[in-house]
């Protein structure tokens, strides 16, 4: 009886992704191996494949047997058989419990796969595991054929080898390079606040006991004594800036503007003891700008749309739209303008700016988790560099730095970089997405992130952008991203 050995080469690999479409003819082409794999983890080897039988003739007392085998120099490891009966030989080995026909000694601890060669379309898939053993690497997976009939003993002949090499996968050594911030050897801060502060017509005299000007008024000296009473801080200016509706002529509002303001910076100067020359006052007129955004957030205000583009209309002055606002059919439109929107046109911002003292080390690490703001992020790393590199305390500083100054970059990157060690992708882009995307640091950063994720084709994206600035760490990840595709 005539029997033939064919070889099915590969490479063994430490991981692969082997090609659906994949095939090779065996049994003088009456069969065919699909979808070849060959992976190793965790100190295991795995083989895969799809044997398509449907072509395949057994004949009735016949047994075809296809052996695996992990072949190289002169190791060798059989894996388990297939034996592919025919009908009688089937039906023999079910009333009997026949062994198998092999004389393969890891049968003992791995019976073969038996399957009965049937009518029809036909795919016996296949999957095995043995340890892996140092001269396994680069080996080839190979399959043996034979047969038998009713002598048992296996017979088998010639050889027709298909190589099918698969590399070891490259591991890239991505760059990211951690950034130092600057240094601030003055740290000037600021608080930006508003007050809605009610005015009689035509007036600017603040009247304490006016609507619900106590409670605003409160807010205003009750914000600015909170930094004038703080030993860390220095108050070195508050600036404020008037506004009003557009209701009035575009010039008497902006003298109304100013004139407000410049009773707000009196009283402020009176109740809160600062100089008045260190306050300054500014009439901006009319604020147009929060008009249109007020207006925008109106769905139900009728016709939205002409009232915005009244507001748009560079053609006509302030005054102009003022009046073809208050023209507006039916007159419900305008009464709702003057009622719900131009109160909220009619304030003051004011900003408070300060200067906050450095402090030494010890002190750092107290506040930097009451009130992280009075810190730099230079005085910041300098608490992370008294823990141990990637400590728990190391992580916690870092992740204070990114929340405090989650734009800058150097927060951002260096925040992410412990996610990135850490595994942790999408927690590092969501680092990354609070800073500058124009960023070259940035933009690598993001893309070892999507590299991590196994998100080639955004990596790569962000790299060439970042590449495109004269980034060496991205020149860099984008050969190594191309060494691993290759």
């Amino acid at each position: 009886m005539k029997t033939t050995i064919h070889y099915i080469i590969c490479v063994l690999a430490v991981a692969l992704i082997s090609t659906p479409s994949w095939a090779q003819q065996i049994m003088e082409g009456t069969a065919e191996v699909k979808n070849l794999s060959v992976s190793r983890d965790n100190g295991r080897v795995t083989v895969k494949m799809d044997i398509d039988v449907t072509t395949l003739e057994v004949g009735a007392d016949e047994t075809l047997v296809l052996t695996p085998a992990i072949e190289k120099g002169g190791e060798s490891l059989d894996l388990p058989s297939v034996e592919i009966m025919g009908r009688r030989a089937w039906l023999y080995y079910l009333r009997n419990g026949e062994q198998s026909v092999t004389n393969n000694p890891l049968y003992a601890e791995r019976e073969a796969k038996r399957a009965e060669r049937k009518a029809g379309a036909q795919l016996i898939a296949y999957s095995t595991q043995v340890p892996y053993e140092a001269w396994m690497k680069s080996a080839n997976v190979v399959i043996k054929e034979g047969s038998c009939g009713c002598d048992p003993e296996l017979l088998a002949l010639g050889e027709s080898p298909l190589q099918r090499i698969l590399h070891d996968p490259y591991k890239p050594q991505y760059r990211l390079t951690l950034l130092t911030p600057e240094p601030e050897p003055i740290k000037v801060r600021a608080e930006s606040l508003s007050a809605y502060i009610n005015f009689k017509v035509d007036k600017y005299e603040i009247l304490e006991d006016y609507k619900n000007n106590a409670t605003e008024l409160a807010s205003v000296i009750s914000s600015i004594d909170k930094v004038k009473d703080d030993a860390d801080l220095t108050i070195t200016s508050i600036s404020i800036e008037g506004w009003a509706s557009p209701e009035a002529p575009e010039d008497y509002n902006e003298r109304l503007s100013q004139n407000r303001a410049n009773s707000l910076a009196d009283y402020v100067a009176a109740k809160t003891g600062i100089e008045r020359s260190r306050i300054t006052a500014t009439g901006r007129g009319e604020d147009w700008i929060n008009f249109k955004r007020e207006v925008e957030n109106m769905p139900m205000l009728l016709d939205q749309k002409k009232v915005l583009a009244i507001i748009d209309d560079n053609s006509m002055t302030l005054d102009q739209k003022d009046k073809q606002l208050s023209e507006l059919i039916p007159p419900t439109i305008y009464e709702r303008l003057m009622g719900e929107v131009y109160p909220k046109l009619r304030r003051n911002d004011y900003r408070i700016e300060y200067n906050v003292r450095n402090f030494n080390i010890d002190e750092a690490r107290r506040i930097i988790k009451s009130d992280p703001r009075k810190l730099s992020l230079d005085e910041m790393y300098r608490v992370a560099g008294s823990y141990r590199k990637g400590s728990d305390e190391y992580k916690e500083t870092l992740a204070i730095a990114a929340r405090t100054y989650p734009t800058v970059v150097a927060a951002a990157v260096d925040m992410a970089a412990v996610q990135i060690a850490d595994g942790e992708w999408d927690a590092a882009l969501q680092t990354l997405a609070k800073s500058d995307a124009g960023n070259a640091n940035i933009q690598v950063a993001k893309g070892y992130a999507y590299a991590g994720k196994g998100d080639v084709e955004k990596a790569r994206a962000e790299w060439e952008k970042a590449a495109a600035q004269g980034s060496a760490d991205a020149k860099h990840n984008l050969a190594e991203l191309a060494k691993s595709l290759e």
